[in-house]
């Protein structure tokens, strides 16, 4: 009666350690949310055609902050693959975008607690916002219009339970737009304080790092 008192007791020991076991490779299908933050520096430089289209007039430095709330909704195929829906806020220094974006994110390993991952974000950017005054410096109106977005991430998740991580990226991102500006014509009054008179497409390149909470 002893031993039998033994066996079954070592055998309950042993069912949540193969419960572990199996745990820790099964490939785990659920709906996933993730709630982030970021910020974003513009790089580079826009170069403002003249009147023919050609000829370099001007080039402005993209130096324009961009904070980020962002709110994903997916399903998580298997411990490697999510795709779902992003959107939330784009904030520039004087205007705004909604950007609408189809979410693909791939964890490199099947590591249980830290795991390199990666996210491509592709859609759209739609005005919030925006000035209608040149700024004092450029004289420039930044992001016009609304127009293709993307977004890239590079970086970690930090797994604390199931159900639970956090992910720090660097990212890079996109938005095609148009910048305003003005040409003063010969005989005409000086308005480039107040209106721009001349639109191009541009396309605007940011730099920076995401947080997120994934839940």
């Amino acid at each position: 009666m002893k031993k039998v008192i033994i066996l079954i007791f070592s055998i309950i020991l042993l069912i949540p350690a193969a419960n572990a076991q199996r745990s820790k490779g099964r490939q785990v299908s659920r709906f996933t949310f993730m709630t982030s933050v970021g910020y974003a520096n513009g790089v580079g430089h826009i170069d403002l055609k003249g009147t023919d289209g050609i000829s370099t007039i001007k080039s402005v430095n993209n130096n324009i902050p961009n904070f980020q709330i962002h709110q994903l909704l997916a399903y998580q195929f298997d411990n490697f693959f999510t795709m779902g829906i992003e959107s939330g806020f784009d904030i520039w220094r004087r205007t705004a975008f909604i950007p609408i974006y189809l979410n693909l994110s791939v964890n490199m390993t099947n590591a249980t607690k830290v795991a390199p991952m990666t996210f491509l974000n592709l859609g759209w950017g739609f005005k919030w916002y925006g000035q209608t005054q040149p700024e004092s410096t450029d004289k420039v109106v930044h992001g016009t219009n609304w127009g293709p977005s993307g977004e890239f991430g590079l970086g970690m998740r930090l797994r604390f339970t199931d159900k639970l991580s956090l992910v720090i990226a660097g990212v890079y991102k996109m938005q095609y737009s148009k910048i305003g500006y003005s040409i003063p014509e010969e005989g005409e009054p000086d308005y480039s304080d107040l209106y721009p008179n001349k639109y191009q497409n541009a396309f605007y390149h940011f730099a920076g790092v995401k947080i997120g909470i994934a839940y």
